[in-house]
């Protein structure tokens, strides 16, 4: 038996605690019940009715009986209405009665998700924003006061709000999941002309209905390289068969690492899709990290002038940013994705279990795209990357799903606005000028002590960004030093590699293929989360900070 009969959610309107509680009742076995449905059952009104015939005061005494009633029973999730905590009395029951979890939600957050609902009394006015200013005031202190547990919705969706909950109530209350439940994979989709689902979760790569799902013909041709291959190819490959017999199956494997990704391993990919026979309902699936899904999602662009792709990533950055939007490409030697396509994968199908046999380097590269995305446009999911940096760096599960689906919950918003990258898309470029141009001086990952993979020239050209909008007057410096004390703390490389000619690295960021009429033109920022696209950027203030490394 539970230490404490019920489990209940306490915050203001727009928290979550319905949609949160009944995952939560789910997971957990519980019987969940809406504490206002249940005033507006036991009333036979709805409760803006109730409001209009008896007032706030008639609504409150209300309240007070259901609730009571409710508490008095056991094995039960409680999602209370956000005002019960104004009564001394409710808050001695629900101190007595129930672990207590408060879902504390900014202002901000509640405006935007409530910015609809017209069905809240006391928000039916005008001035929103300022009654919601006042009831936090009122009820933080009561909220925080009858708690075991406060976590903050805003950083999470619900999926993650109840997973992080699962594993803090499992330590704190010691309730234990509902045998009868198992966890099931995230989904993230990607809307526009082309539409796909991004499914994220372990054990994927054995889900032969979700694979298949997107294989239309009968032929696949599998890409991967010779790290991944021998991890999880044969894995795929029968599931594969075992789902389709009649599949018929070619393989392409190239060596890893960047220096693979060029214009000769594409042809080597387009001559495996000749030797398979591919017809025009075929299915390239791209199975390792970036350098795999690009080149192969390139080819797939090409073969018969389009053929479909299925992402298949195993690394954290090809999860949260290469895997996700349709850009595809090969280097070449004057600069890195200087050729490729726009070509929308038919699905994305990331397996976090993969992420188990990532090395601890590749882990942390992935990481700085996925704080990349809190500099550019989330400064709430920054401040999380900052207090669970222990966990994603230690590989946890739960906060490695958070952060794979918020990352490309992101990108989804953008990619759907601007899927050409003719305007907002190239915001995801934040410091990919500054790293590409070191990637591309550094030989594309060839043997060297010093050289940087993409995660970490990203790291740092994500410094020098922040750096030169302070030298510009755009930002404070402050937050360049916050934005590099979280990379230091990732353990992620902030400083221009030794060698390397300043005047190189400006010559090769001329080359970027967001540059108009050859003028630089850069993602730069306001501070953390405010992000913009910076047209005609000085040359010299860029050699400057350059210098500075």
């Amino acid at each position: 038996m539970n230490p404490a009969p019920n489990l209940i959610l306490v915050g203001p309107m727009g928290a979550g605690k319905t949609c949160i509680g009944r995952r939560l009742a789910e997971r957990f076995g519980l019987a969940f019940v809406d504490a206002d449905q249940a005033i507006v059952d036991d009333v036979g009104s709805s409760i803006p009715t109730i409001f209009e015939n008896v007032g706030e005061p008639g609504f409150r005494a209300h309240e007070k009986r259901v609730l009571a009633e409710l508490l008095a029973k056991r094995g039960q999730l409680i999602s209370t209405g956000g005002g019960s905590v104004l009564d001394a009395d409710n808050r001695q029951r629900l101190g007595e009665r129930g672990f207590v979890v408060y879902l504390r939600v900014s202002v901000q957050s509640q405006l935007q998700r409530l910015h609809r609902d017209k069905t809240r009394p006391l928000l039916l006015r005008e001035d929103r924003e300022q009654v919601l200013h006042a009831m936090a005031e009122l009820r933080d202190p009561l909220y925080r006061e009858v708690a075991d547990l406060t976590i903050d919705t805003d950083l999470y969706s619900p999926a993650d709000a109840t997973a992080q909950l699962v594993v803090r109530l499992a330590a704190q209350w010691q309730i234990s999941e509902s045998p009868r439940m198992t966890a099931s994979p995230r989904t993230v989709a990607v809307g526009g002309e082309l539409p796909y689902q991004i499914h994220i979760g372990p054990g994927l790569l054995a889900e032969a209905d979700l694979l298949t799902r997107a294989i239309r013909g009968r032929h696949v041709l599998l890409a991967s390289d010779d790290t991944v291959a021998p991890l999880y190819l044969a894995r795929v490959q029968e599931a594969l068969q075992a789902a389709r017999p009649e599949l018929k199956i070619g393989q392409y494997i190239i060596p890893a690492g960047e220096a693979s990704k060029t214009l000769d391993n594409f042809g080597g990919a387009i001559n495996a899709l000749a030797a398979l026979g591919a017809t025009r309902d075929a299915c390239v699936l791209a199975l390792g990290g970036g350098v795999v899904g690009d080149l192969a999602g390139f080819a797939a662009a090409c073969w018969m002038r389009g053929v479909d792709c299925v992402q298949l990533p195993t690394t954290l950055l090809a999860m949260v940013d290469s895997s996700v939007g349709g850009k595809t490409a090969v280097d070449i030697a004057q600069g890195k994705n200087l050729v490729g396509a726009f070509h929308p994968p038919r699905a994305v199908i990331a397996d976090t279990s993969a992420l188990r046999t990532l090395p601890v380097r590749e882990l942390r590269a992935g990481l700085a795209e996925v704080i990349k995305y809190g500099a550019i446009r989330d400064p709430l999911f920054f401040q999380w990357l900052q207090a669970e940096r222990a966990a994603l760096l230690a590989g946890d599960d739960v906060a490695l799903a958070q952060a794979i689906a918020r990352s490309c919950e992101h990108k989804a918003e953008i990619v759907e606005r601007d899927p050409l990258e003719k305007g907002e898309r190239a915001l995801l470029n934040l410091g990919h000028t500054f790293g590409h141009a070191i990637e591309t001086a550094q030989g594309y990952g060839a043997p060297g002590n010093d050289n940087l993979n993409h995660g970490e020239a990203v790291a740092v050209g994500m410094v020098l960004a922040a750096r030169l909008s302070a030298a510009l007057g755009m930002a404070p410096a402050a937050d360049t030093e916050t934005l590099r004390d979280l990379l230091l703390a990732y353990g992620l490389p902030v400083a221009i590699p030794a060698g390397l000619a300043p005047e190189a690295l400006l010559a090769h960021m001329r080359l970027d293929k967001k540059n108009i009429a050859g003028r630089l033109r850069l993602v730069l920022w306001r501070g953390i989360g405010k992000a913009e696209v910076v047209p005609d950027v000085d040359e010299a203030a860029v050699l400057d900070v350059l210098r500075l490394g």
